[in-house]
């Protein structure tokens, strides 16, 4: 059996072992999700983390000797070590918001570590050939990103084999558990190489003599240049050239992916901190849902919105600056200012109705926004390898469809990132959440590259490869000819000399699987779907060739009600169909105020997808 399937074997089966063992030490259920391995360097263990980690460090003791961790964060060390001692459930839950992770809950996070350390042990024991335990030994928190990957902290630079597990404490889900192994004691980096070894073909001993012949022509080469210098440098030049272009490029895009996934993590952070703090200060609970970051032109980033807009400007100080923004609801900001004024509730509800946001809700959303600023300074200063912090400075009320979106008016026109989402307060829903950002303040600005041109430069590429590539639109006619196009031969053979066939559905979607499918369906069914994200510009896809629009949502969320709104309000008269999950009658009501005509529910099949078609291109029909 080779070393890194019986190494997947053994901690597969650790599984079980850890989710009952922990369960029987709490005295409630824990789910210990199917674990997701891999063997990689030491910094790549820190990229999943975010925000302040519990590390139990752990050592292998006996016939094999090496260096491991258990890492969780420290909201769940705080969860399940505040299960284990009982502590009371406000009590437990303070701890968990601030982060409080006091001398006895480390005891007693220890002792759950304990417990998975000797899971470990008990499992290789039995089915590893070489003896050894797997001790815990001390713990400690610390910032993943501002782990020195080249130091010997937490653990030495090296290979590990990093197992990823889901947790869940009686049904509500907790973040990763990760534990980490020195990959080389357990034979796993040993063989890798002879794994490759085994791959690598047997003339590379044949061709091992030639180096030598070649480093004789070459060193001739370099003998005969100096007589020639104009020639050497002109051949040296475009080498360089060539070899920087071959390597910053893809390696520009992957740093722009793992930059975009640090901040992500981070905005995420910010989001469920900014939920926990206004709660404690106002009383009433705050929930921000469905967040989602993308980056956004100033355009896009106002059509988020809708309706009238409480407008706070925060100034972004320290190694990066600028403004940031943050937008809500008008009757949000007027809700939450008024319950911590404590308003009487009839005044109150008249006041959100009126959209009444006198100086004294102002005043008290005022010190909301301070609490919101003020999470986003602590989360960035303590978690973000460069030091930034926002201020919180002036408030307005805006309406985003009044806002010149090419000019400076309002916000500056250029690349935004930003966290939307929506608001729930006091078991209220009560529209969006946004924070807007600079991308140039997250060094995010390279996410705006299209991928799309990069498709169509391919597809550009091909047809001039041979005059028998001008004879393809002969069988793409056929195909547009089966869509159920109006037109005939003669007529569709025009556009077809394009290199894409035009599509006659748009399907605006933030789910790529049901998206996907939904694509497959309509090719299935004779129709030519083109897929695009949300920020997509609505107007420049949409015309008078499309025949109906999809708007698939991976939950039921104001971002697609607002793309919903842009679709409507377009000119043009064409069927529009909300796809999602779990539709209420609340978002069903509500997805037809935004300019839906049907609804479909997802996962959904070939059948249910051809019933919608046939349903609403009938009522053009008709």
């Amino acid at each position: 059996m080779k070393a890194r399937e019986r190494i997947d074997k053994i901690v597969g089966s650790c599984q079980k072992v850890i989710q009952e063992e922990v369960s029987a030490l709490l005295g409630k259920e824990i789910t210990v999700g199917e674990p997701e391995t891999t063997v990689h360097g030491k910094e790549e263990c820190f990229e999943e983390l975010i925000g302040k980690t519990v590390v139990a460090h752990l050592e292998f003791e006996g016939e094999v000797e090496g260096q491991g961790a258990i890492m969780v964060s420290i909201q769940d060390a705080i969860r399940v070590g505040g299960t284990l001692i009982m502590l009371p459930e406000s009590e437990l839950q303070l701890a968990v918001t601030d982060e409080n992770y006091t001398e006895e809950l480390q005891d007693s996070y220890g002792e759950i570590a304990n417990i998975i350390a000797g899971s470990l042990t008990s499992t290789f024991e039995e089915h590893y050939p070489k003896n050894f335990r797997i001790v815990r030994t001390e713990q400690e928190v610390l910032n993943p990103v501002k782990v020195d990957h080249e130091s010997e902290q937490p653990f030495p630079p090296g290979e590990y084999y990093h197992s990823t597990f889901s947790m869940s404490m009686q049904g509500a889900d907790m973040g990763n558990l990760h534990l980490i192994m020195a990959a080389e004691p357990l034979g796993l980096i040993d063989a890798d190489a002879d794994d490759a070894a085994e791959e690598t073909p047997e003339p590379e001993k044949i061709t091992s003599e030639e180096p030598a012949a070649q480093q004789e022509a070459e060193a001739e080469t370099e003998t005969e240049g100096p007589e020639a210098g104009e020639t050497v440098d002109k051949q040296e030049e475009p080498a360089a050239e060539s070899t920087a272009g071959k390597s910053v490029g893809p390696q520009s895009k992957k740093d722009i992916q793992k930059q975009k996934k640090v901040i992500d993590g981070l905005l995420k952070l910010c989001g469920n901190k900014v939920g926990e703090e206004v709660t404690a200060l106002v009383g009433d609970q705050l929930k921000l849902n469905n967040l989602a970051h993308n980056i956004y032109s100033k355009e896009e980033l106002l059509e988020i919105p809708q309706g009238k807009q409480a407008l706070t400007r925060m100034e972004i100080r320290g190694d990066r600056t600028g403004e940031a923004y943050l937008f809500l609801n008008v009757s949000a900001a007027i809700f939450m200012g008024g319950s911590l004024i404590m308003l009487p509730e009839q005044e109150l509800e008249e006041t959100v109705r009126n959209e009444v946001f006198g100086d004294d809700a102002q005043d008290a959303f005022g010190e909301i926004a301070n609490i919101i600023a003020g999470v986003y300074t602590a989360v960035f200063e303590e978690q973000y390898k460069k030091k930034i912090g926002f201020v919180k400075k002036t408030m307005e009320t805006v309406v985003p469809v009044k806002v010149d979106p090419d000019s400076d008016d309002t916000l500056p026109n250029h690349l935004y990132y930003a966290t939307s989402g929506e608001v729930e307060f006091a078991g209220r829903e009560m529209g969006s959440y946004v924070a807007a950002f600079p991308a140039a303040a997250f060094d995010l600005e390279g996410l705006a590259e299209p991928a799309e041109p990069e498709v169509k430069e391919e597809a550009a590429k091909a047809p001039p490869a041979s005059d028998a590539s001008v004879e393809k639109p002969a069988s793409q006619q056929e195909k547009v000819q089966a869509t159920g196009g109006a037109a005939g031969p003669a007529e569709s053979a025009q556009p077809l000399r394009s290199p894409e066939t035009p599509p006659d559905i748009l399907i605006f979607s933030d789910d790529p699987k049901e998206g996907h499918n939904l694509t497959e369906f309509l090719s299935r069914l004779g129709y030519h779907g083109k897929e695009l994200p949300y920020k997509s510009s609505v107007n420049a896809h949409l015309n008078p060739s499309i025949r109906l629009v999809f708007i698939v949502m991976k939950e039921v969320s104001e971002q697609g009600f607002g793309v919903a709104i842009k679709v409507s309000s377009a000119g043009y008269q064409v069927p529009l169909i909300a796809a999602g999950p779990a539709w209420t009658r609340t978002l069903v009501i509500k997805a037809v105020k935004y300019g839906a005509d049907d609804i479909l529910l997802t996962p959904c099949s070939e059948k249910d997808v051809q019933e919608k078609i046939e349903m609403n291109l009938g009522k053009i029909a008709a």
